[in-house]
């Protein structure tokens, strides 16, 4: 229960005007560093932004546990950080937290009955449903914290967690790792199969769309390279855009073969995140309607609700001209 306390505890910090120099030793410095993603402990500026302390929280349990003992003021030595540790240092705080907050049982939000229906069989155990969950799921929201800690239980690999070999390895329903080799047929995929299970996403996105559908070289870039996680940049890091998307725009006009399809095809360009998802659905494995589904409408292989909601907040934040 440390990483709840934390979280209850940052408000009070915020009351007494921010957190300080005097109130973090120098592990707790490092730690919130590495969550804001700065070079060294020096460059963190203090006091902090009120929107920064939880994860100075974060840090201070991390650290507690450490050391054994909490305010313990050893210095942090990085060389023992676990994979774990080092992955919820990059994470949104809410994330982190969110096996300490939610249940299994817990009800679902009822903002949006679909959502609604896969919290509910994520909490009953379902990995295929907390992954399809943390796809759609609007950033920032309960939803998407419930699905990443798979029902309330634990942060990530829920098809190994909850004992659903293979939910999210693709039609094929083979299991994968990041280590696991590449199939050998196609030189070129297994380059792109090579660089994804070594954490690169543009990899990764490379195969989802250029790869054969329903083959094992897309399930290998649909899972992140068997990370088990549809949403590759949130857990591997954004480093670019897939050849597959060069030349292609949101504008591009559907393909004409289907009235229903093109019109899901129109508005999935249109950022509508349920369009897309309705259109990879729906569209024939391997056609262009599924690519761009995928995509987000030649955007980015991710999850299209998060994704549009980024591209909102970038254009809100642009000056007006």
């Amino acid at each position: 229960m440390l990483l709840l306390a934390g979280c209850t505890s940052s408000g009070s910090s915020a009351d007494a005007g921010g957190i300080g120099e005097a109130d973090l030793n120098d592990c707790e410095r490092t730690r919130l560093a590495a969550a804001l993603g700065l070079a060294d402990a020096a460059e963190v500026s203090l006091p902090l932004d009120p929107a920064d302390e939880p994860l100075a929280d974060i840090a201070r349990d991390i650290c507690a546990l450490d050391s054994g003992t909490p305010g313990d003021t050893a210095p942090l030595d990085t060389s023992v950080r676990s994979p774990a540790e080092e992955r919820d240092a990059a994470l949104p705080a809410a994330l982190v937290r969110a096996p300490s907050i939610f249940g299994p049982t817990d009800t679902p939000p009822g903002d949006d009955p679909y959502l609604d229906g896969l919290w509910i069989a994520c909490g009953q155990g379902s990995a295929s449903a907390c992954n399809a969950l943390l796809f759609e799921s609007p950033p920032g929201s309960d939803y998407e914290a419930f699905a990443f800690s798979c029902g309330g239980r634990e942060n990530l690999h829920c098809s190994v967690l909850l004992a659903e070999p293979g939910a999210d390895a693709g039609l094929l329903g083979i299991e994968f790792g990041p280590d696991s080799p590449a199939p050998g047929n196609i030189a070129e995929l297994d380059q792109w199969w090579d660089a994804c299970g070594q954490g690169s996403a543009r990899a990764c996105a490379q195969l989802v769309l250029s790869a054969p559908g329903g083959s094992a070289y897309a399930s290998f870039g649909w899972t992140c390279g068997g990370r088990t996680t549809r949403d590759c940049t949130l857990l591997v890091g954004d480093d670019g855009s897939p050849p597959a998307l060069a030349g292609r725009s949101p504008q591009d006009p559907p393909p004409g073969d289907d009235e229903y399809l093109d019109q899901l095809w129109r508005l999935c360009g249109a950022a509508d995140a349920p369009a897309c998802r309705d259109l990879a659905t729906f569209g024939a494995p391997g056609s262009d309607y599924e690519r761009y589904a995928l995509s987000c409408g030649w955007r980015a292989v991710r999850a299209c609700a998060r994704l549009f909601a980024e591209l909102a907040a970038e254009q809100a934040a642009e000056p007006s001209a």
